[in-house]
């Protein structure tokens, strides 16, 4: 009683404070009860936050998750690997491509994720058109089979989310069915005694590694017409891989219409010209000072391309010959998912190309169509201008070049990523695609 009355000593200077709060005791309570609703809600808005990062309209709210979080392993450190990661907030993973040399803004990128909880991780690309319009790729076994993440995981343009099972196991995820040298290696495998093959060695790359040629055949007799195959030009355009896989699937098969080709032509198969860039996980596209498909002019600088434009003609020796650079367009939007053959500033060879293009579209049975209306890009359309090639020759400028001494045809093929004109891109419908792209060639050397 007697410390009541000092404290409600006018002398006291919160006296005057503790009587109002007597005599509104109702008024009070509100006050203190409106305050302990506001610190629950905001708490329990953290928290939801925390579970589900898509609300959170800043993301610095979440520093505070990094200590509670049990944060993925995330990797490069395998042939292929490319990623940065930026920052990893509460169950987002914030990520990016790493360009390199490349000198513009580009796409391919590709990580491996280890997690040991049973949980869902969200993926936040920081920079636009990095993502298919399927989302992201996904490998449970190393890289050699591949998937589209399910449609309910690729939340948004730039966004998409993966549940893990908590095993340990290492999930690769890319932009796209990624592919390198144990892909190619592991495929190769069974063909390893076939008296149709032969492989070697077209050259070495700056970092020493082989890159690769493959003679396809029947050696017993003399070829009337060569064929040359090139691909992976620009490091990250694996799908053209597939394609290489399915022609080889078909010409060294038991059908009766490959052995009568390969009793005529020889074809030859350059699977990975950057082989450095494709084991390195680089983009390839846009390369400083230019990329491998901008090398055909003047002093070539990479070694596989002064390779073809010095040993090619040598090969060729006078007999008819066609060239096909197989290639990957951008990741999506128009003139990027679907099927189509580049068109030569050459009148003659752009009407060899639409002669090819239409016998393609007329005799293909895979599931993945080519159709008149976008199979063919002509020469002045859309991308298609000199102003693209400033840096350099392509591969198809520099085969035109032949064109009064033996070249058919020659032309660049362009293969999505993930949808073809809606149709979805997988690794084997690609390999079908190869097959029916080897049998138009067939059917096209007959036309002469």
């Amino acid at each position: 009683m007697l410390v009541s009355n000092k404290i409600e000593n006018d002398n006291n200077p919160y006296a005057h404070i503790l009587k109002t709060m007597k005599s509104n005791k109702p008024f009070y309570l509100i006050f203190f009860a409106t305050v302990l609703a506001v610190f629950v809600s905001q708490n329990l808005l953290g928290q939801n936050e925390l579970k589900n990062p898509l609300r959170v309209r800043n993301t610095d709210k979440l520093n505070f998750a990094n200590v509670a979080a049990q944060i993925p392993v995330i990797s490069t450190a395998f042939p292929g690997g490319n990623v940065v990661i930026e920052k990893i907030l509460g169950d987002t993973v914030f990520f990016k491509p790493d360009l390199r040399d490349t000198k513009s803004e580009w796409f391919y990128w590709c990580f491996s994720v280890k997690n040991n909880t049973n949980k869902k991780w969200f993926f936040k690309a920081t920079k636009p058109n990095v993502l298919t319009n399927l989302g992201a790729s996904y490998s449970t076994d190393g890289g050699f089979n591949w998937n589209w993440i399910d449609k309910e995981d690729h939340i948004g343009s730039d966004l998409f989310s993966f549940n893990f099972s908590g095993n340990g196991e290492p999930i690769l995820f890319s932009m796209g069915m990624a592919y390198t040298q144990k892909n190619f290696d592991r495929f190769m495998l069974k063909y390893s005694d076939s008296k149709y093959l032969r492989k070697s060695v077209l050259t070495t790359t700056r970092a020493g590694r082989d890159v690769e040629k493959l003679l396809i055949s029947n050696f017993e007799h003399e070829p009337k017409v060569r064929v040359l195959f090139t691909a992976r030009a620009h490091a990250g355009e694996m799908m053209s891989n597939y394609i290489i896989e399915g022609m080889i699937e078909a010409l060294l098969s038991e059908n009766t219409s490959m052995k009568k080709l390969l009793e005529n032509v020889e074809i030859m198969i350059l699977p990975f010209l950057d082989k450095d860039g494709v084991e390195q996980g680089d983009q390839g596209k846009n390369r400083s000072p230019r990329d491998h498909n901008r090398d055909y002019s003047g002093v070539s600088i990479y070694q596989s391309t002064k390779t073809i434009r010095e040993e090619i003609p040598n090969w060729i020796d006078g007999l008819p010959w066609i060239g096909i650079d197989l290639h990957n367009p951008g990741i999506k939007g128009e003139h990027n998912e679907w099927v189509y053959f580049v068109g030569n500033e050459n009148m003659r060879v752009s009407e060899a190309q639409e002669k090819f293009v239409n016998i393609l579209i007329t005799s293909q049975k895979g599931p993945l169509e080519i159709n008149s209306k976008t199979g063919f890009l002509a020469y002045g359309t859309a991308w298609n201008k000199g102003s693209n090639y400033e840096q350099g020759a392509s591969f198809s400028k520099w085969a035109s070049n032949f064109l009064d001494t033996g070249l058919m045809m020659t032309t660049t093929l362009e293969f999505p990523f993930a949808l073809n004109n809606d149709q979805i891109v997988t690794q084997e419908n690609a390999r079908l695609f190869g097959q029916d792209l080897i049998f138009a060639i067939s059917e096209y050397i007959e036309t002469f």
